[in-house]
């Protein structure tokens, strides 16, 4: 597995540009050095050094397509996390990330400060499930309806990256999956 979140995700990036280029159209511009520092500041927590490196490549898959990437309409492009889900843009990291964090009279043990969310099933339909980096640990994480389903599930975002490298993979492999190519996008059958 590679250990350097470029390396990763570029993996990433390369079967899309390859094998599903309207997908690969609909992750986001970079995110500039300025822009991270001003979500990082509302969030009130450093992102970890992967995140940041990740963001700086990619902010996210486009939430409103305009026609100037080729898209229009809604973004099932950008949802290519197994599952349909999708990485988040920095604002949808800042609207998940207050949604999320406890309000005073809930539950404290939920949700933490330093989990910081950046994939989530469709963000159109509203998040109920996704996946988190810890702040503190550089983890990757995975929540669920309200709960914590499980902590430490990667031990870094390059991990992570690779899970997904492999999972669209099985795509062009001969075993069934929940993920197809269609018309360059990968959609769920």
């Amino acid at each position: 597995m590679p250990s350097d979140i470029g390396e990763s995700w570029q993996r990433v990036v390369s079967w899309l540009r390859e094998y599903a280029p309207v997908s690969h159209r609909a992750l986001g511009v970079a995110a500039s050095e300025e822009e991270i520092a001003a979500g990082e500041k509302k969030i009130g927590v450093r992102f970890p050094e992967d995140l940041r490196a990740y963001l700086k490549v990619n902010n996210g898959t486009a939430t409103r397509l305009d026609g100037s990437n080729g898209l229009t309409g809604s973004c099932p492009e950008g949802e290519f996390l197994v599952g349909g889900w999708a990485l988040l843009p920095l604002s949808s990291i800042e609207r998940l990330h207050h949604q999320m964090m406890p309000g005073p009279s809930e539950d404290e043990g939920y949700w933490r400060k330093e989990w910081i969310p950046f994939a989530a099933e469709s963000y159109a339909c509203g998040e109920m499930y996704g996946f988190f980096i810890d702040a503190e640990t550089g983890s990757v994480g995975q929540w669920s309806d309200g709960d914590v389903e499980t902590m430490d599930l990667f031990p870094d975002l390059s991990e992570f990256f690779a899970s997904v490298l492999e999972d669209l993979e099985r795509i062009l492999g001969p075993e069934e999956t929940s993920q197809r190519i269609q018309d360059g996008s990968v959609t769920l059958p």
